[in-house]
């Protein structure tokens, strides 16, 4: 097409793998909860004037949104051929006025003011009058067909390209390119929800484990739904998490990856996926007992304030934490009505906080070649590792002393044939873990500990080892 005719961009889910709407509720929402409760009534003021108080009540950080490189890309270099190349969006003017500025490729910019909305056959209409009847439009969905229709030819982005292409071959419209958004497969979603992350509820059947009860399969049955709720539960609150961090998020080397953050889901898929998960989990936990159930509403709660606000307090965020590695235990014992020794919930409480700690000193040693001082979202800078690392080690050695107070303990010498045994338990636990620390000084504690556990062969085998002697400790050994 040899024609230089300008080329008319819309913004939200097209130039933006996202909706600049639904990014500045979540702000709004962040900065002040309170306002949720108004968003209804402002609603019947109508769309345009919604969108305007939105905005004018939120900040939208333009640098960090997850943009169509491809396209941007595209639109540079028609732009360096002659073409104008303009904005035109439903999404509120000022936003569309901050993102050009940002992209510095736009001629021009029309979006909605806070009494006019931009959409369907108002953008046609606005088109028209301030481009003129010839020009290219840059579309995601069926609503823009009335452009599409009248225009010279179309350029498809979004997850309906295919469909929105027959539709307009009807019309004789030439498509001349596409922008297919990445594919939602089950590993997205497996990935969005953190499935390996359910490895730590896992803790519900250590009651189950150091009392030697597994075998019982009804009991066994009860913890697994606690489980499964469990999941789900935490799952539900990854994903709210991951939308209230979504600007730091895209910020962070790795984690600007994950399927909310770089725009691969949306943020209206991520809000329905999380109330079905905690609906679920609701029934589930419900289900098992109404005290498991208050025991995991408490731990939803705990969690979410976590999230909301604790998680950038110095030292309080690791606390909880260990808290609440610790909750799952107890709850464990709560669904199979099994008592916990003392010092098994002391040591619980130890141990994770020195992996809470391990991991902030872990995310801190990785920033050591970057310009910025602190972990974004947090309230850790580099040189809170020299209190992180005398902290955490000494959690680590707390925690190896609570646990041979565990095998002195009468209840465990009464539990084991052979409790001596447990010793060995103790020696390569304090290994395990001393070899954690060691990595993380290296700088390859890259992620949460127990991920890294799973993923280490080294680990895995040390494990394995502490299962055996476990075994033999509270089986004894038998010379005959």
């Amino acid at each position: 097409m040899t024609e230089l005719y300008p080329i008319v961009v819309d913004l939200d889910d097209t130039l933006v793998l996202t909706d600049t709407l639904h990014e500045n509720l979540i702000t709004l929402i962040k900065n002040n909860p309170v306002e949720i409760f108004k968003l209804p009534t402002k609603l019947t003021n109508g769309k345009a004037a919604f969108k305007n108080y939105v905005y004018q009540n939120s900040q939208l950080e333009v640098d960090s949104l997850p943009y169509r490189k491809e396209l941007i890309e595209y639109l540079t270099a028609k732009k360096q051929e002659g073409h104008k190349i303009i904005l035109a969006t439903a999404a509120n003017e000022e936003i569309a006025n901050t993102v050009a500025a940002y992209l510095g490729i736009f001629d021009q910019v029309l979006g909605s003011s806070s009494s006019h909305n931009l959409r369907g056959e108002n953008k046609l209409q606005a088109i028209q009058q301030y481009v003129g009847k010839e020009f290219i439009y840059v579309g995601d969905h069926s609503v823009d067909l009335p452009i599409w229709k009248v225009s010279k030819g179309a350029i498809i982005a979004g997850n309906k390209t295919s469909e929105l292409s027959k539709e307009l071959a009807k019309h004789n419209i030439p498509v001349i390119k596409l922008f297919e958004n990445p594919k939602v497969t089950l590993k997205t979603w497996v990935k969005a929800i953190r499935v390996h992350q359910w490895l730590k509820n896992g803790l519900l059947f250590v009651p189950l484990l150091v009392s030697f009860n597994f075998l019982e399969i009804s009991k066994l049955l009860e913890v697994f739904l606690a489980f499964i709720a469990f999941s789900l539960g935490a799952s539900a609150t990854y994903i709210l998490n991951d939308l209230w961090d979504l600007s730091n998020d895209r910020k962070h080397k790795r984690k600007c990856k994950r399927p909310f953050a770089s725009g691969v889901i949306s943020i209206p898929k991520a809000v329905k996926a999380s109330i079905i998960l905690l609906t679920t989990s609701f029934i589930l936990s419900y289900w098992v007992s109404p005290t498991f159930f208050l025991i995991f509403i408490l731990y939803l709660i705990i969690t979410t304030l976590y999230s909301l606000k604790f998680k950038k307090e110095v030292l309080v965020d690791i606390t909880i934490l260990s808290i609440l590695y610790t909750m799952r235990i107890l709850a464990g014992g709560v669904v199979s009505n099994i008592g916990l020794s003392y010092w098994l919930i002391s040591f619980s409480i130890f141990i994770f906080l020195s992996l809470a700690t391990m991991k902030r000193c872990g995310e801190l040693v990785s920033m050591a070649d970057s310009p910025k001082n602190s972990i974004v979202g947090r309230g850790y800078s580099k040189s809170d590792l020299n209190i992180l690392w005398p902290l955490g080690i000494s959690s680590y050695i707390g925690a190896i002393i609570l646990f041979g107070l565990y095998i002195n303990d009468p209840i465990t010498i009464s539990n084991f044939n052979l409790s001596e045994g447990l010793w060995g338990v103790q020696l390569v636990l304090f290994y395990l873990v001393g070899n954690l620390w060691i990595k993380t000084k290296h700088g390859f504690m890259h992620d949460d500990p127990i991920v890294y556990l799973i993923k280490d062969k080294k680990s895995l085998i040390l494990i394995f080892i502490m299962i055996i002697l476990f075994l033999i400790s509270h089986n004894g050994i038998n010379f005959n």
